[in-house]
């Protein structure tokens, strides 16, 4: 059955999570829409919930893909392919719209046509860490608008299908593969349009290794996608200076907002820690690059402390 909106969600072991998105998708005021999960190889008993409400509804369908194949362009692009909807959202299994209306809102962003993809505003879950709420709370804040630059992040972003369908996600970038697609959209013509009233939690409860592999290859991806800009040459070729620039401006941010944050981690160490942590991945990513192999073992699947 077609339906208007179609959404895609990646999974690898989000049981719990899925326990408390699932029902607030359900309880969205739209609901002409389609969930697509894509499974690869969970085994906390994320299969199971998705079965329990697959059985019960006639518009969530769950797709695989095997472990040793993932990346996160190949898994959205076999998600989107399965999808009837002429708009396709994004939506990390660990992003929780804040209210019933979000979907509804991301479709209307969609009324002026010259919008090809929209991406949502994500505020920190209570259980984020302090200094990575910091990070969300640059990236996602002021109004509603159509911006001039390239920027999206597919934790809660929408496209129509005819923008996926001119160039696809990149399936070997190592992330980032919302901003490279933006990128080409743009130079297609389209408009990328933030929508701060499509509100989502993130929530990112990661250890210190995870958020340093995950710096690692968001910076290598970045590199990747502007090898050929002058700019981006200037950063490598300078990398240390800005990435020591850039910890000392973020842990200087988050001592200064610490007393007044009500997320965890907030003491001196762990923002020191995290900080850390993000600009050596974001140093080793854009001085090294890995091959495929350790690409797949480290970064999309990091071992826990």
């Amino acid at each position: 059955m077609s339906k208007e909106v179609s959404i895609v969600i990646r999974c690898l072991n989000e049981n719990k999570n899925l326990k408390v998105l699932i029902p607030l998708l359900l309880n969205q005021t739209v609901n002409d829409f389609e969930i697509v999960f894509v499974d690869s190889g969970s085994d906390d008993g994320t299969l199971e919930t998705i079965s329990y409400y697959l059985n019960q509804y006639n518009n969530i369908f769950l797709h695989h893909i095997n472990k040793n194949e993932f990346t996160f362009g190949k898994s959205l692009n076999i998600g989107f392919a399965e999808t009837s909807g002429e708009i396709i959202v994004s939506l990390s299994a660990h992003c929780f719209p804040k209210n019933n209306e979000w979907l509804k809102n991301i479709i209307n962003s969609f009324s002026n046509q010259d919008i090809g993809i929209v991406y949502g505003c994500q505020s920190p879950h209570p259980e984020t860490m302090h200094s990575e709420s910091s990070v969300q709370k640059t990236w996602f804040s002021g109004e509603s608008k159509i911006i001039s630059g390239v920027f999206l992040n597919n934790g809660n972003a929408a496209y129509r299908k005819k923008v996926w369908q001119e160039n696809k996600f990149d399936e070997k970038l190592t992330g980032l593969e919302d901003v490279e697609l933006g990128n080409k959209a743009k130079m297609n013509g389209w408009e990328i349009y933030y929508c701060a009233e499509a509100d989502v939690e993130h929530l990112h409860r990661e250890n210190y290794k995870t958020i340093l592999n995950r710096y690692r290859r968001e910076s290598e991806a970045m590199k990747n996608i502007n090898k050929n800009f002058k700019s981006d040459g200037e950063v490598i070729k300078n990398t240390l200076f800005y990435c020591f620039k850039g910890f000392l401006r973020g842990v200087k941010y988050d001592i200064k907002t610490s007393k007044a944050s009500l997320q965890p981690n907030s003491d001196i160490i762990s923002i020191l820690r995290y900080r850390f942590s993000q600009y050596l991945g974001t140093y080793r990513g854009y001085k090294n690059d890995m091959n495929k192999n350790k690409m797949t073992d480290l970064y999309f699947y990091p071992p826990k402390i």
